[in-house]
C-alpha cells in the first residue's frame, strides 16, 4: 500500500514539473518574440523616418536649383530681348544702306570725287567716303557678331528649359517617394498599434530621431568643409635613416579643433577606436543623440574618405539603407593638412583614442 502511495507521488511530482516546464517555456518564448518583434518595428520606422527625411531635403535642394535655374533663365530672355531691340536697329540702317547701294552706290561715291574743286577738297571727300563705307562695315560687321550672340543665347536657354524639365521630373519623382514612405509609416504604425500593448515609447523614439535627423545632415553635409586644414599631429615621430614617419592624433585634440568654432557642431565630438572613427553629438542630457561608425579609406593625392558602416540612435542598430539615404549627395572625404619633408601618406589606422597615418618621403 505505501508503494502504491509513494508510486502516484512521484507520478504526481513527475507531471507537475514537466507541465511547469512547458508552462514556463511556452510563457517565456511570447515575450522574447514581443521585444524582438518591438526592436523590428523601431528599427522600420527609424528608417522610414530617415527616407522621408532625406527624400524631403531633395525635393528642397531641387526647388532651390530649380528657382536658381529660372532666374537665370529670366536674365537670359531680357538680354534676348534686349539683342532683338539691338538688331532691329541694325537691320533698319543696313536697310538704308542696301536702298543707297541700289540706287547710287559706287557711283555716287565717284562722282563726289569727280566733283571736287582741287586735291585737297578730293582727299577731304575721300575721307567721309571712307568714313561713311568704315561706319557701315561696322554695322555689318556687328550685326553679324549680334546674331552668332543671340544663336549663342537662344542655345543656352533651351538647355536651361531642358534642366528645369529634369528637375522638376526628379521632384516629381521624390515627392511621389516621399508620400509612399510616408504612407508605409502610417501602415507600419498602424500595425505597431496591433502588435505593440504601449507604442508610447516607439512615439517617442521617432520623435527624437526626427529632431535629431536636422544635425545629424548638417555635421555629414560641412564633414569635408571642416577646417582640417588647421589640424597638426599631436605626436610626430620621424626615422631619419628610412625617411618615414608616424603622426598621432588625438581624437580629443581633432574635435576641439574641428568643431569649437561652428556653433551648429559644438556638440559634435570624434572617438577613434580599433574598429575606426566615431562620429557622434551630444544631446541636452550629455548623453549621445546618434553615432556614425566609419573606417578610413586611402585615395589618391593624400585625399582621406570616410566610410560609414554603422548607424546607432538610442541603442536601435539601424539597417544599411539608412547609410545609404543619409549620405547621398554628401562629400565624405577629406584633404589632411600639407605634411613636413614633402611626405605622403602611405596607410591609415586607428587605436582606442588615436588615428595614426604612416608617412613616407618618396
Amino acid at each position: 500500500m505505501i508503494r502504491k502511495v509513494f508510486g502516484i507521488l512521484l507520478t504526481i511530482i513527475f507531471l507537475t514539473s514537466v507541465f511547469t516546464s512547458r508552462f514556463t517555456i511556452i510563457s517565456a518564448f511570447p515575450m522574447y518574440s514581443q521585444n524582438e518583434t518591438e526592436q523590428g518595428i523601431i528599427e522600420e520606422i527609424l528608417k522610414l523616418d530617415s527616407r522621408i527625411h532625406a527624400l524631403a531635403r531633395k525635393i528642397n535642394e531641387l526647388s532651390f536649383q530649380n528657382g536658381e535655374l529660372k532666374k537665370a533663365l529670366a536674365a537670359k530672355r531680357l538680354e534676348l530681348n534686349r539683342l532683338d531691340g539691338q538688331l532691329k536697329e541694325r537691320k533698319k540702317k543696313l536697310a538704308r544702306w542696301v536702298v543707297f547701294s541700289y540706287k547710287g552706290g559706287m557711283g555716287t561715291f565717284l562722282a563726289v570725287l569727280v566733283g571736287a574743286e582741287d586735291l585737297g577738297d578730293f582727299l577731304r571727300r575721300f575721307d567721309n567716303i571712307t568714313r561713311v563705307l568704315e561706319y557701315y562695315n561696322n554695322i555689318i560687321s556687328e550685326t553679324r557678331n549680334l546674331l552668332l550672340y543671340k544663336k549663342r543665347e537662344e542655345s543656352y536657354i533651351m538647355e536651361k528649359q531642358k534642366e528645369i524639365q529634369a528637375l522638376e521630373e526628379e521632384a516629381r519623382k521624390a515627392l511621389k517617394e516621399l508620400q509612399e514612405a510616408l504612407a508605409q509609416k502610417e501602415q507600419e504604425l498602424i500595425r505597431a498599434k496591433n502588435i505593440l500593448e504601449n507604442t508610447v515609447n516607439l512615439e517617442k523614439i521617432s520623435k527624437n530621431w526626427q529632431e535629431a535627423l536636422p544635425s545629424l545632415d548638417y555635421l555629414l553635409k560641412n564633414l569635408s568643409s571642416l577646417p582640417w586644414s588647421s589640424i597638426s599631429p599631436d605626436s610626430l615621430k620621424v626615422n631619419y635613416l628610412t625617411l618615414t614617419a608616424r603622426a598621432e592624433f588625438i581624437d580629443k585634440s581633432i574635435t576641439e579643433k574641428l568643431f569649437s568654432g561652428n556653433d551648429k557642431l559644438k556638440n559634435a565630438y570624434f572617438t577613434f577606436s580599433p574598429e575606426g572613427i566615431t562620429l557622434s553629438e551630444k544631446g541636452p542630457d550629455g548623453k549621445p543623440l546618434y553615432s556614425i561608425t566609419c573606417r578610413l579609406e586611402l585615395e589618391e593625392n593624400n585625399k582621406i574618405k570616410i566610410i560609414p558602416i554603422r548607424v546607432e540612435f538610442n541603442g536601435v542598430l539601424l539597417p544599411p539603407e539608412v547609410i545609404h539615404d543619409l549620405t547621398k549627395g554628401h562629400d565624405l572625404s577629406f584633404t589632411p593638412p600639407p605634411l613636413p619633408y614633402d611626405l605622403k601618406i602611405t596607410s591609415i589606422s586607428t587605436e582606442e583614442g588615436k588615428l595614426i597615418l604612416y608617412l613616407k618621403k618618396y
